[in-house]
């Protein structure tokens, strides 16, 4: 399948002209950046891997973790303020683990109740999260990071999908191991789905693979790598000609 061929070219091009970037290691909107685009390139790599091994089932919950990644990336480029929500998001996720384990004796976290500093580091978090929202940078549930990107109509939809498939509701469990023939039908595992089937994840992260590599390349003035872009950008516009 041509779209297949085309995000496997993509990914390797992405891995290629990071080459091309250089950036200040001191500065967190920098390393954020670089470590969301690196990982849209891994979740590409993982979800080629899956869709060739016929392990369909790992791949929506991937493509959703990767959309999340594109969403922080694209919020994190258009507004450098919105490293705080990340940082307020940051502080937050600390604080509920570490409550956690002061307040219930939960075994998975037996070490964290142990540490003497327990109280000490929640008194770090707690008072850089304030700090935070003081300034009017709250932590944001996925919801408001999708609005922020201008991406609601995604959210509702593309997001909503993946969501379902990733939390195994029915209809998941339907989709993925049930054949019908007629009035009857029998469970499978690893049900062998055709390539074809795969074509609207691979053309989106096709879109958003390039949009955040534009992004990339443009923020950090690798003017070589923007012209490449472009040609693969052209190039997707013919190959979606072919079944648009």
């Amino acid at each position: 399948m041509e779209i297949l061929v085309f995000v496997k070219r993509l990914h390797e091009e992405c891995i290629n002209h990071t080459n091309h970037i250089t950036f200040d290691k001191t500065h967190p909107r920098h390393l954020h950046l670089v470590g969301l685009y690196g990982t849209l390139i891994e979740f590409t790599g993982c979800i080629l891997k899956l869709i060739e091994s016929k392990l369909r089932t790992g791949i929506a919950p991937i493509f959703r973790s990767f959309f999340e990644a594109y969403i922080e990336l694209r919020n994190l480029h258009e507004n450098a303020n919105y490293g705080y929500h990340m940082d307020a998001s940051y502080h937050e996720q600390w604080l509920k683990l570490l409550n956690e384990a002061k307040n219930t004796p939960n075994p998975f976290l037996k070490d964290f109740s142990e540490f003497e500093g327990l109280d000490a580091q929640i008194a770090v978090h707690e008072t850089a999260l304030k700090e935070l929202i003081d300034k009017g940078y709250k932590p944001l549930n996925i919801f408001q990071r999708f609005k922020r990107a201008g991406m609601i109509d995604e959210y509702r939809s593309i997001y909503n999908f993946l969501s379902n498939d990733t939390h195994s509701n029915i209809g998941a469990l339907v989709d993925r191991h049930l054949e019908v023939s007629g009035d009857d039908f029998k469970v499978v595992y690893y049900k062998d789905e055709p390539i074809t089937s795969f074509l609207p994840t691979l053309d989106s992260i096709a879109g958003f693979l390039i949009d955040a590599s534009f992004r990339i390349h443009n923020f950090f003035e690798t003017t070589i790598s923007i012209d490449h872009f472009e040609d693969l950008s052209r190039t997707l516009t013919k190959i979606r000609e072919n079944y648009s």
